[in-house]
């Protein structure tokens, strides 16, 4: 996307509203997130959401919108801009706004088919008028290019589901097209989406992730997975996410997706660093090792905070 020059911002990932393991849709936990914003913030003059804000997966559309009033409500008062970049739990927002431009390409009858690589729109959410960004959104802060993305294209899902769509589209003569992995991704995204209406649908949908992470611990080793989802881990496939894109010199990398806050760098790499999420597992405390986190990116540097504590998780300078 566009490149913009920010002061400050406050980066929140993976509230996932909605879900019983939202921890932002209580309302004293807002307004202690908005204090720390205050003090540790300054002036932070906007928010950037870097997706799974509403979990269209489990709950109906509604009932996720409805959990997001209390932060959206302070967010609006404290008159920050907000920047939304879409994730794959609330991925049907993307595809809303694909179909909104094909409606209107229709209505002018211009009918040729249409990839965006990238999209960008304003949509009004609960009151606010917010910039939607997909899949990223790139801005210029301390003299530093930084790349803000939601992460679930650096999953490894997706790969096995492209390689089977290469091998389809060879036995019919034709290349693997830049708009296949969206595709592909919005058929399996919009099908959990309907599904999250009917409730036997949405048990039946959990029976089988948890069936399939059981065979993945099995078949992996139950023991050796526990790096998984960290942000070296994923570092391989952040710098082929920017490469393949030709998204250019990237000095910082901040993405969501995993829950699982942290940062990594390599020797001539960029900085990556995951914000990890407001969610907590319900009625048995929280498996994340450190829950409700946020990032304070201003013309100091980037610091990853928890809610709550004093000191930042980890503080950079960016200069």
């Amino acid at each position: 996307m566009g490149e913009g020059e920010i002061m400050s911002a406050v980066i929140i990932s993976d509230t996932h509203f909605g879900l019983d393991s939202s921890t932002l849709s209580d309302p004293s936990k807002v307004d202690r997130l908005m204090k720390e914003i205050s003090v540790y913030g300054g002036g932070c003059d906007q928010v950037i959401l870097l997706g799974d804000i509403f979990d269209f997966w489990r709950v109906r559309p509604e009932n996720a919108l409805r959990e997001s009033v209390p932060l959206l409500k302070r967010l609006g008062e404290e008159d920050l801009k907000i920047h939304y970049v879409v994730g794959n739990h609330d991925h049907h927002l993307v595809v809303q706004k694909q179909e909104s431009d094909f409606m209107e390409r229709t209505a002018r009858g211009d009918l040729f088919p249409v990839y965006s690589p990238s999209l960008r729109w304003r949509q009004t959410i609960n009151g606010l008028n917010i910039d939607m960004l997909y899949p990223t959104y790139r801005i210029r802060c301390c003299h530093r290019t930084v790349l803000f993305t939601h992460g679930h294209h650096l999953a490894g899902i997706h790969i096995f589901t492209m390689q089977m769509v290469e091998r389809i589209r060879r036995l019919y003569g034709e290349e693997l097209l830049p708009a296949d992995l969206e595709m592909m991704m919005a058929y399996a995204y919009e099908s959990i989406y309907r599904s999250s209406y009917i409730g036997e649908m949405v048990s039946f949908e959990e029976r089988v992730w948890k069936a399939s992470s059981l065979l993945q611990r099995i078949t992996t080793g139950v023991f050796h997975d526990r790096h998984i989802a960290s942000v070296e881990a994923q570092y391989e496939a952040i710098e082929r996410f920017i490469r393949d894109r030709n998204l250019g010199e990237i000095d910082c990398f901040i993405y969501g997706d995993t829950h699982r806050a942290g940062i990594f760098q390599r020797m001539g790499g960029p900085l990556a660093v995951n914000a990890g999420s407001f969610t907590r597992v319900p009625g048995k405390g929280s498996r994340i090792k450190t829950p409700d986190t946020y990032i304070i990116l201003d013309e100091d540097g980037l610091a990853l905070r928890q809610l709550g504590k004093a000191e930042p998780l980890f503080l950079c300078e960016l200069l």
